[in-house]
Protein backbone atom coordinates (compact mmCIF):
# COMPACT_ATOMS: atom_id res chain seq x y z
CA UNK A 1 0.00 0.00 0.00
CA UNK A 2 1.06 3.16 -1.23
CA UNK A 3 2.23 5.64 1.46
CA UNK A 4 -0.19 8.54 1.88
CA UNK A 5 1.07 12.10 0.21
CA UNK A 6 1.45 14.41 2.95
CA UNK A 7 0.02 17.71 2.37
CA UNK A 8 2.27 20.09 1.44
CA UNK A 9 1.34 23.79 3.54
CA UNK A 10 3.17 26.81 2.51
CA UNK A 11 4.34 29.16 5.02
CA UNK A 12 3.54 32.50 4.55
CA UNK A 13 6.47 34.89 3.68
CA UNK A 14 5.04 37.70 5.85
CA UNK A 15 3.10 37.76 8.90
CA UNK A 16 1.42 41.04 8.25
CA UNK A 17 -0.20 40.93 11.91
CA UNK A 18 2.72 40.68 13.33
CA UNK A 19 5.09 42.90 11.66
CA UNK A 20 1.91 45.45 11.73
CA UNK A 21 1.69 44.87 15.16
CA UNK A 22 4.97 45.92 16.04
CA UNK A 23 4.99 49.37 13.83
CA UNK A 24 1.60 50.42 15.59
CA UNK A 25 3.08 49.26 18.79
CA UNK A 26 6.00 50.96 18.63
CA UNK A 27 4.16 54.00 17.48
CA UNK A 28 1.48 53.84 20.08
CA UNK A 29 4.52 53.80 22.84
CA UNK A 30 6.00 57.16 21.44
CA UNK A 31 2.26 59.03 21.41
CA UNK A 32 2.01 57.49 25.21
CA UNK A 33 5.45 58.36 26.21
CA UNK A 34 4.86 60.81 29.97
CA UNK A 35 4.52 64.19 28.11
CA UNK A 36 6.49 66.37 30.79
CA UNK A 37 7.84 68.25 27.65
CA UNK A 38 6.79 68.28 23.90
CA UNK A 39 7.91 65.36 21.95
CA UNK A 40 11.46 65.75 20.41
CA UNK A 41 12.07 66.28 16.99
CA UNK A 42 13.54 63.10 16.83
CA UNK A 43 10.05 61.31 18.24
CA UNK A 44 7.83 63.06 15.82
CA UNK A 45 10.24 62.15 12.83
CA UNK A 46 10.17 58.34 14.11
CA UNK A 47 6.60 58.47 14.40
CA UNK A 48 6.42 59.83 10.93
CA UNK A 49 8.51 57.53 9.52
CA UNK A 50 7.10 54.55 10.97
CA UNK A 51 3.05 55.51 10.03
CA UNK A 52 4.30 56.11 6.03
CA UNK A 53 6.23 52.90 5.67
CA UNK A 54 3.27 50.42 7.27
CA UNK A 55 1.65 49.72 4.05
CA UNK A 56 4.88 50.25 1.36
CA UNK A 57 6.34 47.36 3.61
CA UNK A 58 3.47 44.80 2.85
CA UNK A 59 3.49 45.62 -1.12
CA UNK A 60 5.14 42.41 -1.42
CA UNK A 61 8.16 41.35 -3.70
CA UNK A 62 11.31 44.40 -2.37
CA UNK A 63 9.95 45.47 0.82
CA UNK A 64 12.91 45.79 2.53
CA UNK A 65 14.85 47.90 -0.33
CA UNK A 66 11.43 50.08 -0.51
CA UNK A 67 11.74 50.31 3.08
CA UNK A 68 15.30 51.71 3.44
CA UNK A 69 14.60 53.82 0.75
CA UNK A 70 11.67 55.64 2.18
CA UNK A 71 13.74 56.08 5.65
CA UNK A 72 16.55 57.61 3.84
CA UNK A 73 14.25 59.50 1.97
CA UNK A 74 12.41 60.98 4.84
CA UNK A 75 15.49 61.60 7.01
CA UNK A 76 17.09 63.44 4.16
CA UNK A 77 14.32 66.06 3.50
CA UNK A 78 13.26 65.99 7.46
CA UNK A 79 16.60 66.59 8.83
CA UNK A 80 19.77 66.17 6.90
CA UNK A 81 19.20 69.20 4.64
CA UNK A 82 16.93 70.99 7.25
CA UNK A 83 13.06 71.45 7.51
CA UNK A 84 11.79 74.25 6.26
CA UNK A 85 10.16 76.82 9.30
CA UNK A 86 6.57 75.70 10.41
CA UNK A 87 3.45 78.31 8.24
CA UNK A 88 1.23 77.63 11.42
CA UNK A 89 1.33 78.90 14.66
CA UNK A 90 4.40 81.56 15.08
CA UNK A 91 6.46 80.26 17.42
CA UNK A 92 6.52 79.16 20.85
CA UNK A 93 5.56 81.55 24.11
CA UNK A 94 6.75 80.98 27.60
CA UNK A 95 3.79 82.18 30.02
CA UNK A 96 6.11 83.90 32.49
CA UNK A 97 8.69 85.80 29.34
CA UNK A 98 11.04 85.55 27.13
CA UNK A 99 14.69 85.91 27.65
CA UNK A 100 16.03 88.24 25.38
CA UNK A 101 19.87 87.38 24.29
CA UNK A 102 22.09 89.87 21.91
CA UNK A 103 25.16 87.70 20.36
CA UNK A 104 27.70 89.83 18.01
CA UNK A 105 30.24 87.99 15.81
CA UNK A 106 33.52 89.76 15.44
CA UNK A 107 33.85 88.78 11.73
CA UNK A 108 36.57 89.11 8.97
CA UNK A 109 34.49 93.06 8.37
CA UNK A 110 35.26 93.91 12.09
CA UNK A 111 32.00 94.15 13.11
CA UNK A 112 30.98 96.77 10.29
CA UNK A 113 27.48 94.90 9.39
CA UNK A 114 26.94 94.17 13.10
CA UNK A 115 27.14 97.42 13.84
CA UNK A 116 25.04 98.89 11.31
CA UNK A 117 22.52 96.50 11.86
CA UNK A 118 22.72 97.54 15.46
CA UNK A 119 21.83 101.28 14.37
CA UNK A 120 19.25 100.42 12.80
CA UNK A 121 17.63 98.01 15.62
CA UNK A 122 17.79 101.22 17.95
CA UNK A 123 16.59 103.70 15.37
CA UNK A 124 13.01 101.21 15.33
CA UNK A 125 13.24 100.66 18.73
CA UNK A 126 13.19 104.22 19.57
CA UNK A 127 10.42 104.63 17.14
CA UNK A 128 7.96 101.68 18.26
CA UNK A 129 8.46 102.71 21.64
CA UNK A 130 7.91 106.33 21.18
CA UNK A 131 10.88 107.04 23.37
CA UNK A 132 14.21 109.34 22.01
CA UNK A 133 16.57 108.18 24.84
CA UNK A 134 16.12 104.40 24.03
CA UNK A 135 19.43 102.11 23.87
CA UNK A 136 19.65 98.58 22.58
CA UNK A 137 20.88 97.52 26.54
CA UNK A 138 17.43 98.38 27.45
CA UNK A 139 15.75 95.72 25.30
CA UNK A 140 18.12 92.77 25.64
CA UNK A 141 18.91 91.05 28.93
CA UNK A 142 22.00 89.28 28.14
CA UNK A 143 24.91 90.35 25.35
CA UNK A 144 27.29 88.02 23.65
CA UNK A 145 30.10 89.07 21.76
CA UNK A 146 33.58 87.29 20.14
CA UNK A 147 36.50 90.06 18.70
CA UNK A 148 34.94 93.14 17.72
CA UNK A 149 30.98 92.04 18.52
CA UNK A 150 32.71 91.95 22.24
CA UNK A 151 33.93 95.55 21.81
CA UNK A 152 29.87 96.46 20.79
CA UNK A 153 28.68 94.17 23.15
CA UNK A 154 30.90 95.76 26.20
CA UNK A 155 30.09 99.16 24.80
CA UNK A 156 26.36 99.21 24.72
CA UNK A 157 26.05 97.29 27.73
CA UNK A 158 28.70 98.77 30.47
CA UNK A 159 28.74 102.06 28.82
CA UNK A 160 25.43 102.39 27.66
CA UNK A 161 27.07 103.76 24.51
CA UNK A 162 24.56 104.40 21.37
CA UNK A 163 24.39 102.55 18.54
CA UNK A 164 25.84 105.45 16.19
CA UNK A 165 28.47 105.98 18.88
CA UNK A 166 29.77 102.06 19.02
CA UNK A 167 29.39 102.14 15.02
CA UNK A 168 31.75 105.37 14.69
CA UNK A 169 34.57 103.78 16.89
CA UNK A 170 34.62 100.60 14.79
CA UNK A 171 34.04 102.51 11.24
CA UNK A 172 37.28 104.85 12.65
CA UNK A 173 39.54 101.97 13.57
CA UNK A 174 38.70 99.48 11.16
CA UNK A 175 42.28 97.68 11.07
CA UNK A 176 41.88 97.25 14.63
CA UNK A 177 38.65 95.22 15.42
CA UNK A 178 39.38 93.25 11.47
CA UNK A 179 43.00 92.03 13.32
CA UNK A 180 45.05 92.56 10.52
CA UNK A 181 48.40 94.41 11.52
CA UNK A 182 48.67 96.18 7.96
CA UNK A 183 51.35 98.30 6.70
CA UNK A 184 52.69 100.80 9.37
CA UNK A 185 51.30 98.34 12.12
CA UNK A 186 55.04 97.46 13.32
CA UNK A 187 55.88 94.07 15.79
CA UNK A 188 54.79 96.17 18.91
CA UNK A 189 51.27 97.38 17.42
CA UNK A 190 48.52 97.10 20.07
CA UNK A 191 44.96 98.52 19.88
CA UNK A 192 44.87 99.32 23.78
CA UNK A 193 44.70 103.22 22.85
CA UNK A 194 41.63 102.21 21.50
CA UNK A 195 39.87 100.57 24.29
CA UNK A 196 41.11 103.11 27.05
CA UNK A 197 39.81 105.64 25.62
CA UNK A 198 36.46 104.12 25.48
CA UNK A 199 35.94 101.97 28.66
CA UNK A 200 38.67 103.58 31.24
CA UNK A 201 38.68 101.96 34.55
CA UNK A 202 35.00 99.82 33.63
CA UNK A 203 35.54 96.57 34.71
CA UNK A 204 33.19 93.20 33.52
CA UNK A 205 31.45 93.81 37.11
CA UNK A 206 30.34 97.25 35.86
CA UNK A 207 28.25 95.70 33.07
CA UNK A 208 23.80 96.54 33.54
CA UNK A 209 23.18 92.68 32.13
CA UNK A 210 25.09 89.73 32.06
CA UNK A 211 27.74 90.23 29.36
CA UNK A 212 29.85 87.10 27.75
CA UNK A 213 33.32 87.64 25.79
CA UNK A 214 34.63 84.22 25.07
CA UNK A 215 38.33 84.21 24.53
CA UNK A 216 41.03 81.93 24.61
CA UNK A 217 43.50 81.19 27.22
CA UNK A 218 47.37 80.19 25.59
CA UNK A 219 48.72 79.87 29.29
CA UNK A 220 45.99 76.28 29.23
CA UNK A 221 45.21 76.17 25.21
CA UNK A 222 41.80 76.37 25.90
CA UNK A 223 38.41 78.36 25.45
CA UNK A 224 37.58 80.72 28.37
CA UNK A 225 35.15 83.52 28.88
CA UNK A 226 34.69 86.68 30.47
CA UNK A 227 31.40 86.52 32.19
CA UNK A 228 29.61 89.16 34.46
CA UNK A 229 27.88 86.63 36.53
CA UNK A 230 31.36 85.58 37.87
CA UNK A 231 32.66 89.14 38.36
CA UNK A 232 30.35 90.58 40.71
CA UNK A 233 31.18 87.59 42.96
CA UNK A 234 35.13 87.71 43.54
CA UNK A 235 37.51 90.20 42.34
CA UNK A 236 39.64 86.90 40.95
CA UNK A 237 37.13 87.08 38.13
CA UNK A 238 36.69 90.89 37.18
CA UNK A 239 38.51 91.98 34.50
CA UNK A 240 39.32 95.50 33.06
CA UNK A 241 37.20 95.81 29.98
CA UNK A 242 39.46 97.54 28.11
CA UNK A 243 41.81 94.30 28.71
CA UNK A 244 39.40 92.08 27.92
CA UNK A 245 38.39 93.81 24.60
CA UNK A 246 42.39 94.33 23.43
CA UNK A 247 42.67 90.70 23.78
CA UNK A 248 39.08 89.55 21.87
CA UNK A 249 40.09 91.82 19.03
CA UNK A 250 43.96 92.02 19.01
CA UNK A 251 46.68 89.91 16.74
CA UNK A 252 48.60 88.16 18.91
CA UNK A 253 48.21 87.07 22.99
CA UNK A 254 47.44 90.22 25.48
CA UNK A 255 48.21 90.23 29.11
CA UNK A 256 45.09 90.19 30.99
CA UNK A 257 44.98 90.34 34.52
CA UNK A 258 42.43 90.22 36.95
CA UNK A 259 41.78 93.51 39.78
CA UNK A 260 43.50 91.83 42.44
CA UNK A 261 46.20 90.00 40.60
CA UNK A 262 45.15 86.58 41.61
CA UNK A 263 43.99 86.04 37.84
CA UNK A 264 46.55 86.30 34.69
CA UNK A 265 46.06 85.34 31.26
CA UNK A 266 47.61 85.15 28.33
CA UNK A 267 44.11 85.78 25.85
CA UNK A 268 44.43 85.55 22.23
CA UNK A 269 41.55 86.70 20.05
CA UNK A 270 39.06 84.60 19.84
CA UNK A 271 37.89 85.68 16.32
CA UNK A 272 39.81 87.72 13.84
CA UNK A 273 43.36 86.33 13.56
CA UNK A 274 42.58 82.91 15.79
CA UNK A 275 38.98 81.81 14.94
CA UNK A 276 38.12 80.07 18.07
CA UNK A 277 34.99 80.90 18.85
CA UNK A 278 33.72 83.23 16.20
CA UNK A 279 30.42 83.13 16.96
CA UNK A 280 29.01 83.39 20.54
CA UNK A 281 25.34 82.47 20.13
CA UNK A 282 25.99 78.98 21.56
CA UNK A 283 28.07 79.99 24.20
CA UNK A 284 25.28 82.76 25.18
CA UNK A 285 22.42 79.79 25.20
CA UNK A 286 23.82 77.49 27.06
CA UNK A 287 25.20 80.32 29.79
CA UNK A 288 21.02 80.93 29.97
CA UNK A 289 20.26 77.67 30.00
CA UNK A 290 22.52 76.79 33.20
CA UNK A 291 22.87 79.70 34.58
CA UNK A 292 19.33 79.47 36.96
CA UNK A 293 20.12 82.10 39.42
CA UNK A 294 19.52 84.63 37.13
CA UNK A 295 17.45 82.81 34.30
CA UNK A 296 15.29 80.74 36.32
CA UNK A 297 12.53 80.50 33.74
CA UNK A 298 14.78 79.16 31.09
CA UNK A 299 13.89 75.77 30.87
CA UNK A 300 14.63 75.80 26.59
CA UNK A 301 14.71 76.81 23.49
CA UNK A 302 11.03 77.82 23.13
CA UNK A 303 12.04 80.47 26.70
CA UNK A 304 14.29 82.59 24.82
CA UNK A 305 14.53 84.56 21.70
CA UNK A 306 17.73 85.26 20.30
CA UNK A 307 19.20 87.23 17.56
CA UNK A 308 22.80 86.64 16.44
CA UNK A 309 24.37 89.51 14.03
CA UNK A 310 26.97 88.00 11.77
CA UNK A 311 29.10 89.76 9.19
CA UNK A 312 30.47 89.84 5.78
CA UNK A 313 33.00 87.39 5.31
CA UNK A 314 34.85 87.80 2.09
CA UNK A 315 36.73 84.68 0.38
CA UNK A 316 40.32 84.32 0.23
CA UNK A 317 42.09 85.84 -3.21
CA UNK A 318 44.00 83.43 -5.34
CA UNK A 319 47.46 83.78 -3.33
CA UNK A 320 45.67 83.63 0.17
CA UNK A 321 47.69 84.93 3.16
CA UNK A 322 47.67 82.80 6.23
CA UNK A 323 45.48 85.36 8.16
CA UNK A 324 43.06 85.23 5.61
CA UNK A 325 42.92 81.01 5.81
CA UNK A 326 42.25 81.46 9.58
CA UNK A 327 39.20 84.14 8.83
CA UNK A 328 37.55 81.42 6.11
CA UNK A 329 38.19 79.37 9.04
CA UNK A 330 36.49 81.59 11.55
CA UNK A 331 33.62 81.92 9.27
CA UNK A 332 33.12 78.23 8.73
CA UNK A 333 32.96 77.82 12.18
CA UNK A 334 30.86 80.70 12.81
CA UNK A 335 28.14 79.13 10.62
CA UNK A 336 28.38 75.73 11.88
CA UNK A 337 27.80 77.05 15.19
CA UNK A 338 24.69 78.39 13.37
CA UNK A 339 23.16 75.72 11.98
CA UNK A 340 23.59 74.01 15.37
CA UNK A 341 21.66 76.50 17.35
CA UNK A 342 19.11 76.70 14.53
CA UNK A 343 18.82 73.10 14.69
CA UNK A 344 18.46 73.47 18.00
CA UNK A 345 15.40 75.89 18.41
CA UNK A 346 13.55 73.45 15.95
CA UNK A 347 9.72 75.00 15.29
CA UNK A 348 10.67 78.13 17.16
CA UNK A 349 13.27 78.61 14.70
CA UNK A 350 11.16 81.03 12.55
CA UNK A 351 10.54 83.27 15.74
CA UNK A 352 12.91 82.68 18.68
CA UNK A 353 16.58 82.92 16.52
CA UNK A 354 16.85 85.15 14.26
CA UNK A 355 20.52 85.25 12.46
CA UNK A 356 21.36 88.47 10.08
CA UNK A 357 24.08 88.25 8.44
CA UNK A 358 25.80 89.52 4.79
CA UNK A 359 24.60 86.65 2.00
CA UNK A 360 28.95 87.13 0.34
CA UNK A 361 27.77 88.71 -3.16
CA UNK A 362 28.25 93.21 -2.33
CA UNK A 363 32.05 94.07 -2.58
CA UNK A 364 33.35 97.20 -1.76
CA UNK A 365 34.39 99.31 1.85
CA UNK A 366 33.16 97.49 4.43
CA UNK A 367 31.04 100.40 5.84
CA UNK A 368 29.35 100.80 2.62
CA UNK A 369 28.73 96.70 2.21
CA UNK A 370 27.22 96.72 5.68
CA UNK A 371 24.89 99.49 4.85
CA UNK A 372 23.98 97.92 1.60
CA UNK A 373 23.62 94.72 3.46
CA UNK A 374 20.34 96.13 5.25
CA UNK A 375 18.88 96.17 2.17
CA UNK A 376 19.84 92.70 0.66
CA UNK A 377 17.85 89.48 1.34
CA UNK A 378 18.41 87.69 3.92
CA UNK A 379 19.97 84.41 4.20
CA UNK A 380 20.01 81.14 6.34
CA UNK A 381 22.39 78.48 6.70
CA UNK A 382 20.85 74.98 6.10
CA UNK A 383 22.85 71.95 6.89
CA UNK A 384 24.77 70.50 3.91
CA UNK A 385 23.12 72.88 1.25
CA UNK A 386 25.28 75.89 2.22
CA UNK A 387 23.15 79.21 2.58
CA UNK A 388 19.04 79.87 1.43
CA UNK A 389 18.04 82.97 0.21
CA UNK A 390 15.22 84.20 2.49
CA UNK A 391 12.20 86.16 1.08
CA UNK A 392 13.12 89.02 3.73
CA UNK A 393 15.82 91.41 3.61
CA UNK A 394 18.37 91.82 6.83
CA UNK A 395 16.09 95.05 7.62
CA UNK A 396 12.62 93.56 7.52
CA UNK A 397 13.65 91.45 9.77
CA UNK A 398 15.26 93.98 12.37
CA UNK A 399 12.38 95.40 12.26
CA UNK A 400 10.48 92.51 13.14
CA UNK A 401 12.57 91.54 15.77
CA UNK A 402 12.25 95.64 17.17
CA UNK A 403 8.22 94.70 17.31
CA UNK A 404 9.08 91.10 19.75
CA UNK A 405 11.31 93.45 21.49
CA UNK A 406 8.66 96.12 22.10
CA UNK A 407 6.04 94.04 22.83
CA UNK A 408 8.05 92.16 25.41
CA UNK A 409 8.90 94.99 27.26
CA UNK A 410 5.83 96.49 27.73
CA UNK A 411 4.42 92.77 28.66
CA UNK A 412 6.84 93.00 31.24
CA UNK A 413 6.03 96.11 32.60
CA UNK A 414 2.71 95.11 33.16
CA UNK A 415 3.81 91.73 34.64
CA UNK A 416 4.21 91.51 38.46
CA UNK A 417 6.89 88.15 38.19
CA UNK A 418 10.26 89.21 36.66
CA UNK A 419 11.61 86.96 33.97
CA UNK A 420 15.54 87.67 34.77
CA UNK A 421 16.86 88.27 38.41
CA UNK A 422 20.16 90.41 37.45
CA UNK A 423 22.90 89.64 39.96
CA UNK A 424 23.85 92.66 41.85
CA UNK A 425 27.69 93.30 43.49
CA UNK A 426 27.46 90.17 46.13
CA UNK A 427 30.09 88.95 48.78
CA UNK A 428 33.11 86.82 46.89
CA UNK A 429 32.46 83.00 46.96
CA UNK A 430 32.15 80.84 44.32
CA UNK A 431 30.43 81.14 41.26
CA UNK A 432 27.24 78.95 39.42
CA UNK A 433 28.03 80.38 36.54
CA UNK A 434 29.63 77.86 33.58
CA UNK A 435 32.44 80.31 33.32
CA UNK A 436 33.82 79.72 37.06
CA UNK A 437 35.70 76.35 35.99
CA UNK A 438 37.60 77.84 33.03
CA UNK A 439 38.72 80.97 35.13
CA UNK A 440 39.63 78.93 38.47
CA UNK A 441 41.57 76.44 35.68
CA UNK A 442 43.83 79.41 35.01
CA UNK A 443 44.23 81.32 38.08
CA UNK A 444 48.10 79.45 38.50
CA UNK A 445 48.73 79.58 35.23
CA UNK A 446 51.72 81.06 33.84
CA UNK A 447 52.09 84.91 32.98
CA UNK A 448 55.05 85.16 31.09
CA UNK A 449 54.91 86.64 27.92
CA UNK A 450 54.97 85.08 24.59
Amino acid sequence: MAPRARKKTTKPEHPPQLLSFSFASLQKSISEKPRTKRLSSTSRLLMATTSSLALPLFAGGGGSDRLSQEIFSILESNFLFGAPPPEGPAGYYSSVGRVRVLSIDGGADGGALAAAALVRLERRLKELSGNPDARVADYFDLAAGSGAGGFLAAALFACRMPAEAARDVVARNRKVFSGRRGRGGGLFWRPESVFKKVFGDLTVRDAAKPLLIPCYDMATAAPFVFSRADAVEADAFDFPLWQVCAAACGVGPAEVASLDGRTRLRAAAATGGGGAVSNPAAVAVTHVLHNKREFPFAAGAGDLVVLSLGGNNAAAGPRASSSSLLRIAGACQADMVDQAVSMAFGECRATNYIRIQGNGIVAGAAAATAEVAMTERSVESVLFRGKKVMAQTNGERLDGVAEQLVREHHRRMESKAPVVLIKPSATPRTSSSSASTLITVSTNASSESP
